[in-house]
């Protein structure tokens, strides 16, 4: 396990986080740009992004859930937005503590949620400790909650209808059928 640091001021930028792979990203019909999409990766993981990334073509960022994140804050005359919400191609998160850019977020349109801080400007120090239940927040609910489900691969879903079975038993020239047609049923 490990934890980031400001390479500036030391302060801790993340919870305690494993290395694992980079996986791919996920298939364009997983996503959605009229919600919020998942992070890439898992909370409490992290992974090492050897490819030049960003407008500075920045090689070996490390790649981490927006969730994982801790002291930090968005620069707002810094960020750029897409279609939708926040591109992460230029540092605009910067450090609490000394106010430092060190790592960019995305959470733009039919892309995976991602931090991505800035080799150069955060230091890794290794941790033997799991993160403590007792700082957080909601940890013992998460333990017992189950997730939500996911709807984005259905789109949207049809607003249900009240039957109206005299309707379809009545003839067209039957008695009464103007009426049954365009009245006025108060909201069910």
């Amino acid at each position: 396990m490990e934890r980031f640091r400001c390479a500036s001021c030391g302060i801790t930028l993340s919870v305690p986080v494993r290395l694992v792979e980079l996986p791919a990203e996920p298939h364009w019909s997983l996503l959605d740009c009229h919600h919020v999409n998942p992070p890439l990766l898992d909370p409490g993981t992290y992974a090492i992004d050897e490819a030049a990334y960003g407008s500075d073509q920045v090689l070996g960022t490390f790649v981490l859930s927006p969730g994982d994140v801790r002291g930090t804050r968005f620069v707002p005359e810094l960020v750029r937005t897409g279609c939708w919400s926040a591109v992460g191609w230029d540092p605009w998160v910067a450090c609490e503590g000394c106010g430092a850019l060190v790592a960019s977020r995305t959470d733009d349109c039919d892309v995976a949620q991602e931090t991505r801080f800035y080799p150069a400007m955060v230091d890794r120090v290794a941790c033997d400790d799991e993160s403590d239940p007792a700082t957080v927040p909601f940890a013992l609910i998460a333990d017992w909650d189950s997730p939500a489900p996911d709807t984005r691969q259905h789109g949207r879903v049809p607003k249900p209808t009240r039957p109206r079975p005299e309707l379809v038993a009545t003839r067209w020239g039957g008695r009464g059928l103007k009426e049954h047609l365009f009245r006025d049923d108060p909201p069910a």
